[in-house]
């Protein structure tokens, strides 16, 4: 709705602006940019199809009984539906990076309109690392029970950008032309991204298991492991555009100008997290002893970023043929 909102502002703006008389120029033309872009913060979520510490048979032996034992009758250890185990969340700030491009156009006769296709690229640098600080499910009892350091990292987001865009210059009696436009688009966008879980070295602070028969054993398992995952994401997103800029005429032919654009995106999702080790072992929730009994698929993970937007400024290069 956000979205549809400042695009219908945009468009009631480019309607006001028709009273300004007709831009006479028209044909084709190319261009080329280079300038900052300045990524907004990203919400980070995270879901797995991991299970419960205890339903590990790395980490606990007897994980096939544990929900014999009063209190844990809800743990799904070796049942379906292994993505029903809870996620996380967290946030990284914003951060900058260089943005370029070139672009196609095409000057409607008679008209102050042109239409473009536009390429551009954008690396925006987060390079942050933040603590999860909201958990739910097994995920939420891993925080309380057993975590010591809970991380998610974003490295470098970059995106290919391939966009159409509609313009609207406005005429000016001096050799400026300012003008407005709006675009819509795909980013081909890719993410680095990494996890730490880092449990307790002193397995008597390790809550995990109480209850359980064998509790001092998945304990003494858990004592100093660590999950590991270092990747990089990918995802194509819908993205629109608002753009703003004005024109300098350096001969009958080149132009000169500065571009503002405001870029919003679709939510990014991929789900090929793999954490190796886990939990201080290979990323599977069964030894290969245990695989006869099933659940040797490994353990993998689906990560979200929302509020994929971006603000740019850019100096430009126009010909004219």
């Amino acid at each position: 709705m956000n979205r549809l909102f400042s695009l219908g502002i945009s468009l009631a703006t480019l309607t006001a602006f028709c009273i300004a008389g007709p831009v006479h120029a028209e044909g084709f033309y190319v261009s080329g940019e280079l300038g900052m872009n300045f990524g907004g913060s990203v919400d980070v979520t995270g879901k797995s199809n991991d299970r419960a510490s205890v339903c590990d048979g790395y980490i606990n032996s007897m994980y096939e009984t544990v929900t014999q034992t009063p209190g844990y009758e809800s743990y799904n250890c070796t049942g379906p539906n292994r993505g029903a185990a809870g996620g996380w969340s967290n946030s990284i700030s914003s951060d900058e990076g260089v943005l370029f491009g070139t672009a196609i156009g095409y000057h409607i006769r008679d008209s102050r309109f042109r239409v473009e296709l536009e390429y551009f690229y954008r690396d925006t640098g987060y390079d942050e690392t933040s603590d999860v600080h909201r958990a739910s499910g097994v995920q939420g009892d891993k925080l309380d029970q057993e975590l010591v350091r809970t991380i998610d990292r974003l490295g470098s987001l970059t995106s290919h950008n391939l966009f159409a865009n509609l313009y609207m210059d406005f005429s000016s009696d001096s050799r400026f032309t300012p003008y407005v436009g709006v675009g819509v688009g795909f980013g081909f966008t890719e993410a680095e991204y990494g996890s730490v879980w880092a449990r307790n070295s002193n397995a008597s602070a390790i809550t995990t298991g109480e209850g359980l028969p064998n509790a001092t054993e998945i304990r003494d398992n858990l004592a100093s492991t660590a999950s590991h995952a270092d990747t990089e994401l990918d995802d194509t997103l819908l993205g629109y555009q608002v753009l703003v800029g004005v024109d300098y005429e350096l001969t009958e032919s080149l132009m000169l100008g500065v571009k503002g654009r405001w870029v919003d995106y679709d939510h990014f999702k991929d789900g090929g997290v793999v954490w190796d080790p886990l939990r201080g072992h290979p990323p599977y929730l069964r030894t290969p002893d245990q695989a006869a009994g099933g659940d040797r698929e490994h353990v993998s993970g689906r990560i979200k970023l929302d509020d994929i937007e971006m603000f740019a400024v850019s100096v430009n290069l126009k010909y004219q043929f």
